[in-house]
């Protein structure tokens, strides 16, 4: 009986090391899935920021350019213009206006979108610092 005891303590230490050993494998597994994941997802919002900004950026150059067809267009059928230089002088003013008017969209566009990219840079750093830290913890726990 005691050689059977003596085997059947063996056998279930050996069960309960080889279980521990198991879920500690497991979990490093899942923590470095876990990370992975992070990382694609990350990838995958920067670039749907990138394409959307470049949409936003050409639709902003396309607007630009109708407003601008849109004005020598109302340039062009305006009555009270009496001769070509009156309406060389228009056009000038009207070109000097509406390239201000672009410039400084452009400028707030870029700043909005550098904005926009360095919000969802610390927010992927703070995310995946959050992340090690945790994985960190549950390592030293699996200790």
């Amino acid at each position: 009986i005691s050689e059977q005891n003596v085997e059947w303590t063996s056998l279930v230490q050996r069960q309960i090391t080889e279980m521990n050993t198991l879920r500690r494998q497991h979990t490093k597994e899942q923590c470095e899935a876990l990370r992975l994941l992070l990382e694609e997802t990350q990838k995958i919002q920067t670039k749907e920021l990138v394409e959307r900004q470049t949409k936003e950026k050409k639709e902003l150059e396309l607007s630009q350019v109708r407003q601008n067809i849109e004005d020598s267009k109302r340039l062009g059928s305006e009555k009270n213009i009496r001769n070509k230089s009156d309406l060389d002088r228009r056009v000038r003013e009207l070109k000097s206006n509406n390239t201000k008017k672009f410039v400084e969209e452009r400028k707030r566009q870029t700043l909005k979108h550098e904005r926009d990219r360095d919000n969802l840079i610390k927010a992927h750093e703070s995310q995946k610092t959050i992340l090690l830290a945790d994985i960190d913890k549950v390592c030293f726990f699996m200790l």
